[in-house]
């Protein structure tokens, strides 16, 4: 089970790092061919902005994996140990609750605009494009599933010598 959560983490890692060198790349390339060589080309600016859709959402599941999205660690370290896990598991429920939300009107969208072409990039649509935001709901699910258990584990774990226990 471990090593299948370190590919999905290294395979994760790999996309994200991709679609953000993409993006730049078709973000150099649109000055480059408009400034410099003074042709138009439209496919780098909307594939740019549908990598930054794909970077942002999947990299929000990252952020979520490593646990780096913004927080106010100087409050929420001061509780005392099993209260802050509680308002810990509290602030997971509800990150969920929020997620399933935003899951289930991504998928009504997606099936709105499924075959809604995109513009320049004639072969896609919009519901694919729209695809990245579920997908990436899916695997912030998957980390928030992770961290509620950790959580609940050490809620019920001893606290450690140093009072922070088994975080």
């Amino acid at each position: 089970m471990k090593k299948t959560i370190a590919s999905l983490n290294t395979a994760l890692d790999a996309l994200i790092t991709a679609a953000f060198i993409f993006m730049m790349l078709c973000a150099i390339m649109q000055v480059v061919f408009r400034y410099l060589l003074q042709i138009s080309v439209p496919w780098t600016e909307e594939a740019a902005r549908f990598s930054l859709i794909m970077v942002t959402f999947w990299g929000g599941a990252a952020a979520l994996r490593e646990r780096e999205h913004i927080s106010i660690p100087a409050v929420f370290d001061r509780i005392p140990r099993k209260p802050r896990l509680i308002l810990q598991a509290a602030f997971i429920a509800a990150m969920g609750v929020f997620l399933v939300n935003v899951f289930q009107g991504s998928c009504k969208m997606v099936k709105l605009t499924w075959n809604t072409p995109v513009g320049s990039i004639y072969w896609l649509t919009t519901g694919r494009v729209y695809l990245f935001l579920p997908s990436g709901i899916v695997l912030m699910l998957l980390y928030l599933v992770g961290w509620m258990a950790e959580t609940i584990r050490s809620l019920f774990q001893p606290a450690s010598p140093s009072g922070k226990g088994a975080e």
